[in-house]
């Protein structure tokens, strides 16, 4: 993930490019990102080991 430093002049614009950035990401970019953000995620909480996995639960999406 690049850092990126922007400056915007309302909280209202700043979403804005959020949502198009994250519109026109790769779905596998987006996947990447979601892994990082849980990475760092659990690492703040201090994660035991067990408690890094995955739910066993889960549902299967066809993807291009």
């Amino acid at each position: 993930m690049n850092k990126v430093i922007k400056i915007f002049n309302s909280f209202e614009e700043a979403e804005k490019e959020d949502i198009e950035y994250y519109t026109n990401l790769d779905p596998n970019k987006k996947i990447e990102e979601l892994e990082i953000i849980r990475g760092n995620y659990l690492n703040s909480i201090n994660a035991k080991p067990e408690q890094r996995r995955l739910q066993r639960v889960f549902e299967v999406a066809d993807r291009e």
